[in-house]
């Protein structure tokens, strides 16, 4: 008995020492299990803050942000990428990058690991308009796939801010440089309005003169009729009407009073000419004022006689009942220069002889229109929508600067309320139409944009 219970204690006491054993690792166990849910909860409480403050980094970036995998198919994108698209998120999921940048997925797949940058690249938004957009991405593993970051940058309006820096940064350039050709406009207009004052004066008294030698020469005719039947002056007179006939005074006189009036009209066309140098080199304030169109389509006729001499006919068809248009006369001066100058240089461009410029003036009841036309080559189709970009020109490298187009729109559309137009005229290869408000009172802007239609 004594045997068996020492075996039963024996076995109660390991059994005991097991289960002290048992608790004591179930303890530990427990111990650890603790601190791993601890750790287990802090980071995901981290994992939880990093998911908001990346999702909010995402929808606040100013850029949008897009990832992709190697299938090309947008996974992640943030609300910017939305408002730059113009497509709701769920939308853009699983889309192809395709959608939203033609040929992107080739772009993509020939690029190498790493960072990679398109410039100036097309976005097609969901409701069709295009942007212009900068592209940086980075391309490498993110777990066992290949993935694609793209940061999506609208550049469209920098694009335009240049645009418009550039514009009128040429025009400050084409005003400097007409202050310029002004300045020295002004001074050969003084230098020979100077002379030509002495040599208007000095005709003027030539013709005086001429007439009062004339007056004098029909008195001596009669004493020269009188003096006839005496007999002692008979061979004076016969001396004098021989000298008379072999210089053939009286058909001189006629000329030099010819060659007077001449000279006269030359003068007087000179002096038109300074005129006009001075006014186009001192065109006044920027004021608007009533002008007549009509007198300024002469004016610029006039100044570019010697540019259409043996190259152009100038035909005019003004109505002349044409109201005075509230407007800045240099502005439309220089915008009617300019296409009256293309115009005669399109027509030297055909080398055919002598070709054809018109200009006509009318109105309507809101609006007063020029037309100026020409017989030259024309302007190919493909080119007619870049007509008013800056710098654009179709003339060969040296004679054109692609300024005088861009500056007239400007002056008809921005600075006029107008329109500046190219149509087509039966008859002509090339017809611009200026078109200007008779009434500037609630008068809406046209847009800045390539207008072709046609006008019969």
């Amino acid at each position: 008995m004594s045997d068996l219970e020492d075996r039963m204690n024996a076995i109660i006491a390991r059994e005991r020492a097991s289960r002290k054993q048992a608790e004591a690792l179930l303890e530990s166990k427990s111990l650890e299990l603790f601190e791993n849910s601890r750790r287990l909860q802090a980071s995901q409480a981290k994992l939880e803050y990093s998911i908001s403050v990346l999702s909010e980094f995402m929808n606040h970036a100013p850029d949008g942000v897009i990832l992709c995998t190697d299938d090309f198919r947008i996974h992640i994108c943030n609300r910017h990428s939305c408002q730059l698209t113009g497509h709701v998120h769920d939308s853009l999921i699983n889309q192809s990058v395709d959608k939203l940048v033609h040929n992107l997925s080739l772009m993509l797949n020939r690029t190498k690991s790493g960072n990679f940058t398109f410039d100036r690249q097309l976005l097609t938004r969901a409701d069709g308009e295009t942007r212009v957009v900068d592209i940086k991405g980075y391309k490498g593993p993110i777990g066992r796939e290949c993935h694609y970051i793209l940061i999506i940058q609208d550049i469209t309006e920098k694009l335009e801010e240049e645009r418009q820096h550039q514009k009128m940064a040429s025009q400050m350039e084409e005003a400097r440089r007409l202050e310029a050709i002004g300045a020295l406009s002004s001074g050969i207009a003084h230098e020979i309005n100077t002379p030509i004052q002495f040599i208007g004066d000095n005709i003027d008294y030539l013709g005086e003169a001429l007439q009062l030698i004339n007056q004098s020469y029909q008195r001596y005719e009669k004493l020269r009729a009188a003096a006839s039947d005496i007999e002692p002056l008979n061979d004076l007179v016969s001396e004098i009407d021989a000298f008379n006939s072999s210089v053939n005074l009286v058909t001189m006189i006629g000329e030099i009073r010819a060659s007077l009036d001449d000279a006269r009209a030359g003068i007087r066309q000179v002096r038109d000419i300074v005129r006009l140098m001075k006014e186009f080199a001192h065109p006044g304030t920027g004021d608007k004022s009533p002008v007549d169109l009509n007198e300024v389509v002469r004016n610029v006729v006039t100044i570019s006689r010697n540019q259409q001499k043996n190259i152009a006919t100038i035909s005019l068809q003004l109505d002349e009942t044409l109201p005075p248009v509230l407007c800045r006369r240099s502005q439309i001066q220089q915008t009617v220069l300019n296409l009256v100058l293309n115009a005669i240089d399109a027509v030297a461009e055909t080398q055919q002889g002598t070709g054809d410029v018109a200009i006509r003036s009318c109105y309507d009841e809101e609006q007063a229109h020029l037309f100026i036309s020409d017989t030259g080559n024309g302007i190919p189709p493909a080119l007619r929508e870049r007509i008013f970009d800056p710098f654009f020109t179709t003339k060969p490298v040296g004679k054109g600067t692609g300024q005088g187009l861009a500056l007239a729109q400007d002056y008809i559309v921005t600075g006029h309320q107008g329109r500046l137009s190219l149509v087509e005229i039966e008859g002509f290869a090339t017809t611009f139409r200026i078109s200007l408000p008779l009434h500037t009172a609630d008068i809406t802007p046209y847009p800045e944009e390539f207008e072709y239609e046609y006008a019969s």
